[in-house]
This record gives C-alpha cells, structure tokens and sequence, in this order.
C-alpha cells in the first residue's frame, strides 16, 4: 500500500558537479522513478505557496507542460505546497513498487532544522551528495552565473562572485557533511565525486544502484552519457582564479583526505603545487 512518505532518496547536490548526468542514468533504471521535472525546489523555497507563482521556477522550467494536462504536471504547478503536496507527487510511483526520489543541488545548503524536517516526512530517506573539485566547481559556477547576466567578466569579479556567501556555500563540502550527520545515520548518506562519474562511471553507477536497494542492470540497459560541466564549456580557469581559490579550499581539502580516498587527495596535491608557484 503507498504512504505519502515522500521520496525514498533525494540527490542533494553539489551544483555543477554532475547532477544533470545523475538524473538522465536514474531515471533509465527500471525500478526506479524520478519525476519529469529534474529539481522540485521544495525544501529550499518554503515561503512559495504555489510552485506557479514562484519567478524563478517560471523562468527555470517553463509553463508549456501545463498545457499537457497532466495530472502531475498540474499538481506540481497549481496545487497549495506543502509537506503533503511535495509528498504526494511521489504517490503512484510508490504504490507501483518504485524507488521514487528527486535531484535538487540546492538542498546541499539546507540547515538543520530543514533537514530534520525531511526525515520527519520519510525517517528512512537516503541522500546522496556529490562533490567536485571546488576550484572547478566554483570555476563552472561563475561561468554559469555569467551566461545569466551576472557580471563574472574580469578575474577579479569572477573571484568576487566566488566568494559570495551564496556561491561558496555549495563548495563548503564539509559544512554540508557535518549538517547531514548531524541529523542523518551514516548508513542513509553516499558520498561520491564528479571525477569518477566523470572516469569511471559504470562502477559509480553499480555503486548508486546497491545503495538505493535497486538490482544491477546490464550495461546495455544503461545509456551513460558523456559528463557535463567538464571544464566550462571548455573555458580555461585562469591562473588567478585558481591560486586563489585553492587559497580558499585547502584547509577543507586537507579534512576531507583524512576522511576519503581518490578525488580529494588529487585536489590537494594540485592545491599545493599552485600554491608553491607551479602550474597545477
């Protein structure tokens, strides 16, 4: 029988670090279920009353879809939000047997309170977070910004916008791990890095698909498309940008190499070479 638990899993982010990829290879799962809409915007916008009236979904989604009639769709756009409403757009799903869950990177700086409220709605959820590189990300966020007609164009501006409190709390991985824990049991958050999604996708794959409870799928059932936000539309990161930044990131670098393998050691090591005047 469906509970209106909400999602079984949510994707919490970081933003530019591959949530894109994430959403087109989960969704391909048949035993799982995301919905037609990539981020929902729920648990970071609790002042919007009706997903319709809020600017920025409207300019970020479109309003074509309504004109589907689709149950959900209309749901998602018209309804009063609320914990019920959000819970509820995961209902048919669950009552057919699917893993439901939704990718929202903004819920990466969601504080505590928030994230105790998310659990109270499904005690159960399991969260996954992505990080990257934080000078890369940082790097491809500034560009992003840029194309949005945030003024990014000289070095030092690009810098500026980094260093908003906004901006740098989605490179503030370790703020978000000691928030998740603070609320969650080790056994309900997956840790993983863009760089393997990016180098070995099929193992961070089969590695996703064994934490959400769901069988392995041949890897001809299983489109992997190439990563995106590799390097910024291919935009070199300038040397100022970088120095500064690894600045900035090293000592949380350094924390998260005592907890983790891979990606963070490589980030560190280039950090360290910048910063004693190499290239990186």
């Amino acid at each position: 029988m469906a509970t209106d638990k909400g999602p079984d899993f949510l994707v919490i982010g970081a933003q530019r670090a591959g949530t894109t990829w994430l959403h087109r290879v989960l969704r391909q799962h048949p035993s799982l279920w995301l919905p037609p809409v990539k981020e929902l915007h729920y648990f970071d916008r609790l002042e919007t009353t009706r997903t319709i009236l809020d600017p920025k979904e409207r300019r970020r989604v479109g309003l074509k879809q309504l004109l589907s009639l689709d149950p959900w769709l209309v749901s998602y756009w018209l309804r009063a939000r609320s914990d019920e409403w959000y819970a509820r757009l995961f209902r048919d799903a669950k009552a057919k047997g699917l893993v439901a869950g939704e990718i929202t990177p903004a819920y990466a700086t969601l504080d505590e309170t928030v994230l105790r409220r998310i659990k109270g709605l499904n005690d159960n959820i399991k969260l996954i977070f992505v990080m990257r590189d934080p000078v890369e990300r940082a790097w491809s966020a500034v560009n992003n910004a840029a194309k949005k007609g945030i003024d990014a164009s000289t070095v030092e501006k690009s810098i500026k916008r980094a260093r908003e409190s906004g901006a740098a709390s989605r490179s503030a991985y370790g703020d978000t791990i000691r928030r998740l824990e603070a609320v969650f049991p080790a056994s309900q958050v997956h840790y993983c890095f863009f760089e393997d999604l990016r180098d070995r996708p099929e193992a961070l794959t089969s590695d996703l698909f064994s934490f959400l409870g769901v069988a392995p799928v041949p890897p001809t059932q299983v489109q992997l498309p190439q990563a995106v936000n590799v390097a910024a539309g291919s935009k070199p990161i300038p040397a100022e940008f970088s120095r500064t930044m690894a600045r900035d990131y090293l000592p949380m670098v350094g924390d998260l190499c005592r907890r983790f393998d891979g990606p963070p050691h490589r980030w560190r090591a280039r950090y360290e070479t910048l910063l004693n005047g190499g290239s990186g």
